[in-house]
């Protein structure tokens, strides 16, 4: 699975993802004090500890964040 909202972002290591626990590319993003945090930009789900279905839900779950903070950030104008 893809978070293509990190496109463009070098995986600089591949490990174990804290909160899923499989094993994921990641790479770095700086915040505005310049600190550094990993964020993972793709995840490999084995197939046969993980079903589609178990995938998709990780998938709708990161989806859904997204959308409330598009919401949060960039409300429609409603005028």
């Amino acid at each position: 699975m893809e978070d293509k909202t990190k496109r463009g972002l070098t995986v600089k290591e591949t490990s174990i993802d804290e909160k899923l626990n499989v094993k994921a590319d990641k790479g770095m993003i700086h915040d505005m004090d310049g600190i550094g945090h990993w964020v993972p930009i793709r995840w490999y789900f084995s197939k046969t500890s993980y079903d589609l279905s178990q995938v998709m839900t990780h998938a709708e779950a990161m989806e859904k964040k997204y959308a409330e903070l598009r919401e949060l950030t960039c409300p429609e104008d409603n005028d």
